[in-house]
């Protein structure tokens, strides 16, 4: 295909729209039953079923090749159930303005109206290569570039995060394990962490599964927002069982 971007499908023609159509073909036209008219809307009732949207893979800002490979069977599905009904019926609609402009011909005045049905013909079979030439390659290989680039940044920061995790649970542990630390010493160490493992694939395959019990280190999220001793030894708790996976994670070699 020649990987055109679903963009190029986004506007109707207004050269193949039945209002068009019926403001060109004259009177000679009207006089005539061309069934031409009834395909035109056809046409364009498909096409407001065509979502652009749906058929770019970067959408919804794919974040793992596993979202780009979701998002990419999705637009295909989408082109398959929307773009390529559209792409049948614009042929279908080219062939009967095709025999239109050729019974306008036989028509005493009727040049006008054939020509008016050609160049119906003409943009029907223009659509119809354009729905067939749009092609999911570069907006793939836009999400593929985007993809990279969070990979690169989240093995740039494991490290660095995995270290302030470390030392922000040993002040936690030294100190009261109350919300109060919990939110200067844990929470975004922790969800630091959280996010690049979740990001690197290789990581995400040996610890996420765990790693997501502690709901991005949110005592909201956690149910864990009372103060008190015991609540402070249940925090305390949590932090050490995550210290222990941390600790794991920067032994990992992918």
């Amino acid at each position: 295909m020649a990987g055109l971007d679903a963009s190029a499908i986004a506007a109707y023609p207004k050269e193949i729209t039945d209002a068009n159509w019926q403001k060109k073909k004259g009177l000679i036209g009207k006089t005539t039953k061309t069934g031409l008219g009834a395909e035109l809307l056809k046409c364009e009732a498909l096409h407001k079923k065509v979502d652009c949207l749906k058929l770019d893979v970067g959408t919804n800002a794919p974040k793992t090749q596993a979202d780009i490979d979701t998002a990419t069977k999705d637009a295909k599905a989408h082109y398959a159930a929307a773009v390529e009904p559209l792409r049948k019926q614009l042929m279908a609609a080219k062939t009967v303005a095709e025999t239109a402009e050729v019974t306008l011909k036989k028509k005493i005045g009727g040049k006008d109206a054939a020509k008016a049905a050609g160049d119906v013909a003409k943009a029907l079979g223009n659509f119809a290569v354009t729905c067939k030439s749009i092609d999911l390659d570069a907006s793939i290989k836009k999400a593929e570039d985007r993809v990279a680039k969070l990979n690169d940044l989240a093995a740039k920061l494991l490290n660095d995060s995995l270290k302030k995790y470390l030392v922000g649970y040993a002040k936690f542990k030294a100190g009261d394990g109350s919300v109060k630390s919990w939110d200067a010493d844990i929470k975004q160490n922790g969800r630091s962490v959280s996010n690049s493992v979740k990001q690197l694939a290789l990581y995400n395959a040996a610890f996420w599964k765990e790693l997501v019990k502690f709901q991005g280190f949110d005592l909201g999220t956690l149910g864990m927002m009372e103060d008190g001793d015991k609540a402070n030894d249940e925090r305390k708790a949590l932090a050490k069982k995550a210290a222990g996976q941390v600790k794991v994670i920067a032994t990992f070699k992918p």
